[in-house]
């Protein structure tokens, strides 16, 4: 089956995650590794090996992108995709081409909760710069897949009609075409799929040597991200950033002033006067656990919008929330320090191991996504008291 145009008629009412590439702080290899890791797939079949990304979640319903020369010959039954904690699941129905490049999207179902890749125009990276690739290599017969994670350096760009255009240093690994490769802020900017060759002459015998990888950048399949990004747009934002014709209420006016204004510093300081006086909280300073499970639903999105909506998709609760689920973090169950602590790295509210001191917070758009609204700050240190180092966002994120 061709695919083209339409994304909504194979993905329906999707969850996809387009981002515009920015340039921001680049995150460790380690950093871009917790990102990478989930969100990759291993690929099993009959004619071949290979890896893929997750890109979209409709219902229970996973979509993954990888190479078409990977599932090629795949129907019903035939492949198994397996996800990084070992799951194995059928892929669903035949690959579905994309247009006339190496590309196809698979699908699988699950009740879990897997991250899905975030994507960034390809054109944004350039010679030099560092990148990484990630998937499960299949070196040798009937011996077990580990998962690579690669990092290599831009080298050129070059014309391919099934779009390999994008070189870059690396091994070029039988089992890993399909994976993502990501840039250094940990956004999707091409799939990875075959060695870079060329031929040379020795001793007056032509041969063919092999001198890099290649992968096909997101810019060679402009229309499926157009059509990710009115998909998402038709349904419910992954981040809340839907815009609202609704007159924002008064309570939220003073704290829409200050984010409109860039008064950052001045708007996350509002925002926490407003979560003590929604939940009655102003006396004491700080809140408990059952107010953060109780936490008011629709004061919450609102207050997320405006931050959302004001630093163009790069702070609020939710854009934080997605960091959380994309580090392995759960909506529900017991607190998880580990994830907690991932989230502080990310974000910036941690360096060097230990937390900053909240004078230190960069209150600027030059600030790592989803470094504000802050979770530390004023005389107790932590805002919630028995909550944000016992790392319990869960209760906080499932509000929204």
């Amino acid at each position: 089956m061709k695919f083209s145009q339409g994304l909504g008629v194979i993905l329906g009412t999707t969850t996809l995650a387009l981002v515009q590439y920015q340039s921001v702080f680049a995150l460790t290899s380690v950093q871009v590794n917790d990102i990478a890791k989930p969100i990759t797939v291993m690929i099993g079949g009959l004619d071949g090996k290979g890896s893929g990304v997750i890109i979209a979640k409709n219902g229970n319903t996973y979509t993954v992108l990888t190479a078409n020369h990977v599932v090629k010959k795949a129907g019903y039954g035939i492949y198994e995709l397996i996800t990084h904690d070992g799951q194995k699941y059928q892929m669903e129905n035949k690959a579905q081409i994309v247009g006339k490049l190496d590309l196809a999207l698979v699908r699988f179902t699950s009740s879990k909760n897997y991250p899905i890749a975030k994507i960034a125009d390809s054109r944004t990276v350039k010679e030099g710069a560092t990148v990484y690739y990630a998937g499960f290599p299949a070196e040798t017969t009937n011996q077990p897949r580990n998962y690579r994670f690669i990092r290599a350096d831009i080298t050129g760009r070059s014309q391919n009609q099934e779009g390999y255009e994008l070189s870059y240093n690396g091994s070029a690994l039988p089992g890993m075409s399909g994976g993502p490769v990501l840039n250094e802020e940990g956004l999707l900017i091409a799939i990875h799929g075959k060695a870079e060759t060329q031929s040379i002459i020795i001793q007056g015998v032509q041969r063919t040597e092999i001198v890099g990888v290649q992968g096909i950048p997101t810019e060679k399949f402009p229309n499926l991200i157009s059509n990710i990004q009115n998909n998402n747009q038709a349904n419910t934002p992954r981040n809340n950033i839907s815009p609202t014709n609704e007159p924002t209420p008064a309570i939220f006016q003073k704290l829409e002033s200050l984010l409109k204004a860039e008064k950052w510093r001045d708007a996350d300081l509002e925002t926490w006067e407003l979560m003590k006086k929604l939940t009655k909280r102003e006396q004491d300073g700080w809140l408990r656990l059952e107010d953060v499970k109780n936490f008011p639903r629709q004061e919450l999105r609102k207050m997320d919008q405006l931050w959302v909506k004001y630093s163009n998709g790069k702070f609020g609760f939710s854009v934080q929330k997605q960091i959380w689920l994309d580090l392995g973090g759960k909506l529900d169950g017991e607190p998880d320090w580990d994830t907690f602590t991932k989230l502080g790295d990310r974000v910036g509210w941690r360096n060097n191991d230990k937390r900053l001191p909240y004078d230190d917070y960069t209150f600027s758009t030059n600030a790592l996504p989803g470094h504000l609204p802050g979770w530390f700050g004023g005389s107790r240190g932590s805002r919630v008291i028995g909550y944000g180092f016992a790392g319990k966002f869960y209760p906080f994120f499932s509000r929204l």
